[in-house]
């Protein structure tokens, strides 16, 4: 007695095949109240941010004010490591802590 026909084999695997989808359910549309309300709510957000923008274009316009005026500060670095001349007319201080 023949347990395996090919050619059943062959006819439930194409069957099995043509049975199934090629392209994946698609989802109903969403209502289109939904869309509605929700296109509203993306052009609100729109219109906020080109608020938003248009007051930091506004400040940047703004002409800055008189810078302040140059300051002579005597600086004592005693005993302090230093590099340069010590009558040096800029003077650049580095405070750093590796902690």
């Amino acid at each position: 007695m023949k347990l395996w026909n090919p050619r059943l084999s062959l006819g439930l695997a194409l069957a099995c095949f043509l049975a199934t989808p090629l392209a994946p359910a698609q989802q109903p549309p969403p209502p289109t109240d939904d869309l509605r309300k929700e296109n509203e709510a993306l052009k609100e957000g729109e219109k906020a941010i080109q608020k938003d923008l248009q007051e930091i274009k506004t400040l940047l316009q703004r002409p800055a004010g008189p810078p302040p005026p140059a300051q002579n500060v005597v600086l004592d670095l005693g005993k302090f490591p230093f590099k340069g001349e010590r009558n040096a007319k800029v003077t650049l201080v580095e405070f750093s802590d590796y902690q």
